[in-house]
């Protein structure tokens, strides 16, 4: 027995001399700085190491990622300077495409303008004629009805008296409906009038807002391009007083300062329509009244040309 126990007593040494001698070994083989670590220090190296290379790699990624970004930026701030510049310059190609539009525009507009104020004008001429004609003519036809009426006539001079009358009203008709006819053709063939004029049977009108003597208002007038109003209608006498308020006159160009009783109109045409207030021109006064004004009733009156009264301008629209 104390045999065998010395036995097994060697066999345990031997072992555990080999597991020393395998274990330092062991120790030789493993790196230094490692060999005095424990393996839970191990296990907890390598952990910081791992977190460390993820981390270097998180950053290379943030900053691949990051140059990606900055190009993808300045890649649409490329692309929105470029669009910038293309609006600009299809804007100023736009811009010069409309200038030259409108030039052209403007150039055949005045074209068309000018040939709409040559038609105005003519029909205003014809206007004027129809109603001078209109006015000749019931007066002549007024005399004949006259003269006839005071006459002891047979029947057949009866039966010619009332032929003139029917030709009389004939006329007056034909010629009431042609001037109605001029009248808003004129005002539709009429462009514009300045800012502060009213339109009126293809004519623009001014009323001053203050005084001058007749002569400086004539001259006002002629430097707006117009001149002082001429009434050829009972229409437009009437248009004109209606714009007049009732405590005021203004001067018409009208006068008969070159030769008294001789009323003529500012271009040169003898009087042949008036609305004379009653009574008047009477040419009271020492220096005599010349000039003619008109109120809101729409009657003309005969006034000293050097006192100061508004006046009424006209020119063609």
């Amino acid at each position: 027995m104390a045999q065998n126990d010395g036995t097994e007593s060697t066999g345990e040494n031997w072992e555990l001399t080999k597991d020393m001698l395998l274990e330092e070994e062991e120790q030789k083989k493993a790196p230094k700085g490692v060999l005095s670590l424990l393996p839970s220090q191990r296990a907890l190296v390598l952990l910081y190491l791992l977190l460390a290379l993820g981390f270097v790699i998180l950053v290379a990624l943030v900053i691949t990622n990051t140059q990606k970004v900055s190009a993808v930026q300045e890649a649409l701030a490329q692309a929105q300077l470029q669009g910038e510049r293309s609006h600009t310059t299809a804007w100023h190609n736009l811009s010069q495409v409309q200038h030259a539009l409108d030039k052209q525009l403007s150039g055949e507009f005045q074209v068309i303008q000018s040939q709409l104020l040559n038609v105005s004008q003519e029909m205003e001429n014809v206007w004027w004629k129809m109603a001078q004609c209109k006015t000749e003519c019931g007066k002549e036809l007024s005399e004949r009805i006259r003269a006839l009426e005071g006459r002891e006539a047979p029947e057949q001079a009866l039966e010619q008296l009332e032929e003139l009358r029917q030709e009389q009203s004939r006329v007056e008709t034909l010629l009431s409906t042609a001037l109605e006819g001029l009248r808003n053709l004129s005002e539709i063939l009429c462009t514009r009038c300045p800012a502060g004029w009213l339109q009126f049977a293809g004519t623009c009108y001014l009323f001053s807002t203050d005084a001058k003597p007749w002569m400086e208002a004539k001259d006002s007038c002629a430097g707006l391009g117009g001149q002082l109003a001429i009434v050829k209608s009972e229409l437009e006498n009437k248009f004109l007083a209606n714009y007049i308020m009732e405590t005021r006159v203004f001067w018409l160009g009208l006068s008969d300062m070159h030769k008294e009783g001789d009323w003529q109109w500012v271009d040169g045409r003898s009087l042949s329509l008036s609305f004379w207030g009653s009574g008047e021109p009477n040419n009271v006064g020492q220096h005599g009244e010349d000039c003619a004004t008109v109120s809101s009733r729409g009657l003309w009156n005969d006034a000293t040309c050097s006192g100061a009264e508004a006046w009424i301008c006209e020119r063609s629209c």
